[in-house]
Protein backbone atom coordinates (compact mmCIF):
# COMPACT_ATOMS: atom_id res chain seq x y z
CA UNK A 1 0.00 0.00 0.00
CA UNK A 2 1.14 3.34 -0.67
CA UNK A 3 1.83 5.68 2.35
CA UNK A 4 -0.05 8.55 2.69
CA UNK A 5 0.13 12.18 3.71
CA UNK A 6 -1.47 11.33 7.07
CA UNK A 7 0.85 8.79 8.01
CA UNK A 8 3.92 10.95 7.13
CA UNK A 9 1.62 14.12 9.51
CA UNK A 10 0.93 11.19 11.79
CA UNK A 11 4.84 10.29 11.81
CA UNK A 12 6.02 13.56 11.99
CA UNK A 13 4.13 14.43 15.26
CA UNK A 14 5.14 11.72 17.13
CA UNK A 15 8.61 11.92 16.45
CA UNK A 16 8.92 15.45 16.91
CA UNK A 17 5.55 16.96 19.15
CA UNK A 18 3.01 19.08 18.22
CA UNK A 19 5.10 22.37 18.82
CA UNK A 20 8.01 21.53 16.13
CA UNK A 21 5.06 19.87 13.55
CA UNK A 22 5.13 22.98 11.30
CA UNK A 23 8.71 23.41 11.58
CA UNK A 24 9.53 19.62 10.12
CA UNK A 25 6.62 19.70 7.52
CA UNK A 26 7.74 22.63 6.47
CA UNK A 27 11.03 20.70 5.89
CA UNK A 28 9.78 17.62 4.76
CA UNK A 29 8.37 19.74 2.23
CA UNK A 30 11.32 20.37 0.71
CA UNK A 31 11.06 17.13 -1.11
CA UNK A 32 8.95 16.52 -3.57
CA UNK A 33 8.38 19.71 -5.42
CA UNK A 34 10.84 18.56 -8.85
CA UNK A 35 8.60 16.33 -11.34
CA UNK A 36 12.18 13.51 -10.90
CA UNK A 37 11.64 13.23 -7.01
CA UNK A 38 9.55 10.07 -6.70
CA UNK A 39 7.64 8.19 -4.48
CA UNK A 40 7.16 11.44 -1.81
CA UNK A 41 5.39 10.44 1.04
CA UNK A 42 7.22 7.15 1.39
CA UNK A 43 10.58 9.13 0.95
CA UNK A 44 9.47 11.42 3.93
CA UNK A 45 8.49 8.48 6.37
CA UNK A 46 11.67 7.34 5.71
CA UNK A 47 13.53 10.57 6.60
CA UNK A 48 11.27 10.69 9.48
CA UNK A 49 12.41 7.39 10.62
CA UNK A 50 16.55 7.92 9.99
CA UNK A 51 15.92 11.13 11.68
CA UNK A 52 15.53 9.65 15.60
CA UNK A 53 13.99 13.12 16.36
CA UNK A 54 16.71 14.98 15.70
CA UNK A 55 16.06 17.96 13.49
CA UNK A 56 19.81 17.90 11.69
CA UNK A 57 19.26 14.49 10.84
CA UNK A 58 16.08 15.40 9.11
CA UNK A 59 17.40 18.46 7.36
CA UNK A 60 20.42 16.21 6.36
CA UNK A 61 18.31 13.40 4.65
CA UNK A 62 15.70 15.75 3.14
CA UNK A 63 18.87 17.08 1.50
CA UNK A 64 20.38 13.58 0.64
CA UNK A 65 16.89 12.74 -0.73
CA UNK A 66 16.79 15.50 -2.99
CA UNK A 67 19.92 14.25 -4.38
CA UNK A 68 19.10 10.80 -5.11
CA UNK A 69 15.29 9.62 -3.36
CA UNK A 70 16.94 5.54 -3.40
CA UNK A 71 19.80 6.58 -0.80
CA UNK A 72 17.48 7.78 2.13
CA UNK A 73 15.07 4.23 1.23
CA UNK A 74 18.34 2.19 1.20
CA UNK A 75 19.24 3.70 4.48
CA UNK A 76 16.22 2.80 6.19
CA UNK A 77 16.53 -0.83 5.03
CA UNK A 78 19.50 -1.38 5.35
CA UNK A 79 20.25 0.23 8.39
CA UNK A 80 24.05 1.65 9.51
CA UNK A 81 26.74 0.10 8.14
CA UNK A 82 29.69 -0.98 10.25
CA UNK A 83 33.08 0.93 9.56
CA UNK A 84 34.07 -2.32 8.25
CA UNK A 85 30.94 -2.92 5.89
CA UNK A 86 31.74 1.03 4.65
CA UNK A 87 35.86 0.61 3.88
CA UNK A 88 34.28 -2.64 1.79
CA UNK A 89 31.97 -0.50 0.00
CA UNK A 90 34.35 2.34 -0.32
CA UNK A 91 36.88 0.16 -1.54
CA UNK A 92 34.79 -1.23 -4.22
CA UNK A 93 33.16 1.60 -5.51
CA UNK A 94 37.25 3.15 -5.96
CA UNK A 95 38.09 -0.48 -7.70
CA UNK A 96 34.77 0.50 -10.21
CA UNK A 97 35.89 4.05 -10.69
CA UNK A 98 39.55 3.00 -11.01
CA UNK A 99 38.30 0.98 -13.57
CA UNK A 100 35.73 3.63 -15.40
CA UNK A 101 39.22 5.49 -15.90
CA UNK A 102 41.38 3.26 -17.58
CA UNK A 103 40.66 2.41 -21.80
Amino acid sequence: MTPTREEVLASAKAMFGESKLAEVLAALDEYGTESYEREVNRVKLAILQLSEGKTEKLLYWVKTAKVDYRDPLAAQELGPLSPEEGAKLQARAQNLIDRWGKK
